[in-house]
């Protein structure tokens, strides 16, 4: 947790967010020998009052000691060894820190997210427990965001098979939302899963936090798997920062039913896979790789 308390700090002064902190004090923050000495260069620049200044010291205090007192969670700071590499395709909006409850080596395993709808129609449903299973049975934990639908069947069907998953959230790691999905949660840390966050481990949900969840969840996994969705949803936000970091994407395209989101995706991405057959989905995952040059995903089709 390196640097730790030094961004707590900033983000606790006045106007400044994780944006401002990349574009306007990186430099200084990843130059400073100590919290103490970032204090004293914030001081200098005299934009902020010792009002201002004081009562970030105080919030920032605050919350490291709560965290250092709660051994149920643990701090990665960008600035940490194993913070994990494929969010640094993210760039200046990668999370500054990562809040994890639970096992923390499984951020550093290969990986999938399942992802979808909240309603996600019957044949989805069947569909999406059959591959979950079989992605179980490979090395590859289960990242979803812990939503209704498409995320709680991801998640609950990797539990029941005693597998790894992992949880991204859009609140702290101490707020599971819906509570509905309480129970899963610890349940995913009790099967050696985790929840992760970037946000401060109390925090409640905002509107803007789903999409930059989202993007989290694209960065980190290797591959995104759509079950179902509609062109105007959520889980759109996830295809599109995986796009744009370059992860392979799969839509569930069966023969029986079209759904627009699925399709949309497949006809405007040329990389995007679809998927009807489990058994040669998983074989084409056995051969997919991150190139680590590039940060971009490298697969052999089969």
């Amino acid at each position: 947790m390196i640097k730790f308390k030094e961004i707590l700090f900033l983000k606790n002064l006045k106007r400044v967010g994780k944006a401002t902190i990349y574009k306007t004090y990186w430099d200084v923050l990843n130059e400073s020998k100590d919290f103490n000495d970032l204090i004293l260069k914030i001081e200098k620049t005299s934009k902020f009052s010792k009002e201002d200044i004081d009562k970030a010291i105080q919030n920032a205090s605050d919350l490291y000691d709560y965290v250092n007192n709660d051994e149920e969670i643990h701090v990665i700071t960008v600035f940490d060894d194993n913070y994990p590499e494929k969010l640094m395709v993210m760039e200046n909006k990668r999370p500054l820190i990562l809040y994890v409850k639970g096992n923390v080596d499984a951020l550093t395993k290969p990986n999938i997210s399942v992802i979808g709808t909240r309603k996600p129609s019957e044949i989805s449903q069947n569909f999406e427990k059959e591959l979950v299973e079989n992605i179980a049975k490979t090395d590859r934990v289960v990242v979803s965001g812990l939503a209704l639908g498409c995320d709680k069947i991801a998640h609950q069907t990797t539990v029941d098979a005693g597998k790894i998953t992992i949880a991204v959230l859009p609140s702290g790691v101490n707020v599971i939302k819906p509570v509905a999905n309480k129970k899963l949660a610890e349940n995913i840390l009790k099967n050696n899963g985790c929840l992760v966050s970037e946000y401060d481990p109390d925090a409640k949900v905002f509107r803007g936090n789903y999409v930059e969840r989202d993007a989290i969840v694209a960065a980190f996994c290797d591959a995104t798997f759509v079950v179902e969705c509609g062109v105007k949803s959520g889980t759109m936000h996830t295809v599109n920062a995986a796009i744009d970091y370059g992860r392979q994407i799969y839509c569930y395209s069966p023969d029986e039913i079209s759904f627009d989101g699925n399709e949309f995706i497949l006809v405007n991405n040329e990389n995007a896979v679809a998927v009807n057959d489990i058994e040669e989905f998983c074989n084409d995952l056995k051969n997919l790789t991150i190139n680590e040059n590039n940060n971009s995903i490298q697969q052999t089709l089969i």
